[in-house]
């Protein structure tokens, strides 16, 4: 988008020239990474149905889907208690979003968050009203990351959230002071003991919104949710709910 400041005038208009900036870069498809026939699109209308929506049946927690609607919560939720208080997630983990996702944490895709945006809006608008959202508490990469990548994923998804609901970001409350060993590799308890020493509380008199909305890339265990939840709600925060781009299935 190119951005024209007019002068001599008393408030400044704003011209953008959306077709020029298309043909100089054209938006690409955050799926099958194809330039797109409709520029004005965010993604191509076959690849949003290769997307597996979330839909219900879902689990009362963590949002997984599940596969009766006779359910109430997933298999992984009946077994363990979390710490946040709800979850929510846009798409299911598979072969179409996974190198969508991918793209955007490791490859600089961070483009393709608009579509994600534009998808909550669609799927959760509402609910995040009816659960009176004060905020949005993006989960914190280590600096180590951050000065590789130079973004953060979940605080860009986060922004795309605030661009149309107004909710402002906060992602100075929590601290990833250290980076953790591989997940996949250790056990529950392994990785509880490893997320809970990650994160630290950098609010020091924070006395600011109560009703936080914990924005993240993907949910697999929910462990590093807990461990952000924890953090909060030991310093005042009184509801934590997650949302999440993508979700695995795992046991449902």
């Amino acid at each position: 988008m190119i951005i024209l400041f007019c002068p001599g005038e008393k408030r400044k208009k704003v011209v953008m020239y959306d077709g020029i900036w298309n043909l100089l870069y054209p938006k690409c498809c955050p799926v099958c990474f194809e330039i797109l026939d409709d520029q004005t699109a965010l993604i191509c209308d076959g690849c949003k149905k290769k997307l597996k929506i979330v839909e219900q049946p879902f689990c009362f927690c963590c949002g997984k889907p599940l596969y009766s609607p006779e359910q109430e919560y997933c298999f992984d939720c009946t077994k363990q208690k979390h710490v946040f208080d709800r979850g929510f997630s846009l798409v299911v983990y598979n072969y179409a979003s996974a190198p969508s996702i991918l793209s955007i944490k490791y490859k600089n895709k961070r483009e393709f968050l608009a579509f994600y945006g534009q998808l909550t809006k669609e799927r959760y608008e509402k609910l995040l009203r009816e659960l009176n959202i004060e905020c949005i508490v993006p989960v914190p990469i280590s600096r180590k990351k951050y000065r590789k990548r130079g973004y953060n994923q979940a605080e860009l998804f986060g922004r795309e959230i605030s661009a149309w609901s107004g909710l402002p970001v906060k992602k100075n409350l929590i601290l990833r002071r250290k980076e953790t060993a591989a997940l996949k590799e250790l056990t529950p308890m392994q990785r509880k003991w490893e997320l809970n020493r990650a994160f630290v509380w950098r609010g020091q008199g924070y006395e600011g919104e109560k009703t936080v909305l914990l924005a993240d890339d993907i949910y697999t265990s929910g462990a590093t949710a807990d461990a952000c939840a924890g953090i909060l709600k030991k310093n005042g925060i009184k509801k934590v709910y997650v949302l999440t781009i993508a979700i695995g299935i795992g046991n449902g």
